[in-house]
C-alpha cells in the first residue's frame, strides 16, 4: 500500500487468485478525515482495516478527504505527440484544500521565459463549495474542455455557477453528455458532474448545496 501524493491511497493486488484484499486506512489524527473508494465513492473512516472483493486485475484506490486529482479525459497513446484536450478535476470538498496544476509545451526551454501555465486551484468547502482557478504564466493550455467530478454523498446541489454564470442542470445523463456545458448529479457515484469549455484565465466555480424548498424554486 502507498500514498500517491497527498490524495490517493493505492493498494495493489499481488496475490494470485486473491478474492479479497485487506487494506489499512491510515489514522490521520483528524476524526473528520474520510477515505472514499475511487470507484464506488463509498466513505470509510481512517484508522481501520477493511476487506474488499478483488481480482488480480483490480487496483483498489481511495481518495482522502480534501483530495484534488487531475485526470486526462481523452485517451492518450503517445505522450510525446498527443495533448490533453479534456481534463477532469476529481475532488472531495469535505475539507479546504489547494492544488497546483502545471503545464508547458513539454519540448522547448520556453518555460524559462515564462511560457508555462500554473493553475492554482483553491477549494473551499461549505454549503457553497468554491473552486478558484488562478493562472500564472503565458502558456495557453491545449485543454479545450473541463470536467469537474465533485464527490458529495449527502445531496444534489441547488445550482452551479461557472465564471459567474449559472449553467443548466440536466436530470438525464444522456442529455448532459450531449450538452456543451451544464451539470448532472450522479446518484450512482454520489457526485456532481460539471462540464464547460475551458476558460484560459482566472475564474471560479461555485456549487450551492444550500437548503431550498419548492416555494423558493
Amino acid at each position: 500500500d502507498f500514498m500517491w501524493g497527498d490524495s490517493l491511497l493505492v493498494a495493489n493486488v499481488v496475490e494470485k487468485g486473491a478474492e479479497t484484499r485487506s487494506i489499512y486506512l491510515p489514522q490521520t489524527g483528524d476524526e473528520n478525515v474520510r477515505f472514499y473508494d475511487f470507484y464506488t465513492r463509498e466513505a470509510y473512516e481512517g484508522g481501520q482495516t477493511i476487506a474488499i472483493p478483488v481480482t488480480l486485475e483490480s487496483i483498489p484506490m481511495f481518495l482522502k478527504s480534501g483530495s484534488i486529482v487531475s485526470i486526462a479525459e481523452n485517451q492518450l497513446f503517445n505522450l510525446a505527440t498527443e495533448k490533453v484536450r479534456e481534463l477532469k478535476i476529481l475532488c472531495v470538498p469535505d475539507q479546504d484544500a489547494a492544488f497546483d496544476l502545471y503545464d508547458d509545451d513539454g519540448a522547448s526551454m520556453d518555460y524559462e521565459q515564462g511560457v508555462y501555465a500554473n493553475i492554482h486551484i483553491e477549494m473551499k468547502a461549505g454549503e457553497q463549495t468554491i473552486l478558484n482557478f488562478v493562472k500564472t504564466g503565458s502558456y495557453e493550455s491545449p485543454v479545450e474542455r473541463m470536467h469537474i467530478d465533485m464527490v458529495h454523498r449527502e445531496k444534489s446541489p441547488y445550482w452551479v455557477r461557472v465564471d459567474g454564470m449559472e449553467v443548466p442542470h440536466f436530470l438525464n445523463r444522456s442529455d448532459y453528455e450531449a450538452a456543451e456545458s451544464g451539470w448532472y448529479y450522479s446518484q450512482t457515484l454520489k457526485s456532481v458532474q460539471i462540464k464547460y469549455p475551458n476558460i484560459h484565465r482566472d475564474y471560479q466555480v461555485v456549487v450551492s448545496f444550500e437548503a431550498f424548498d419548492l416555494i423558493g424554486m
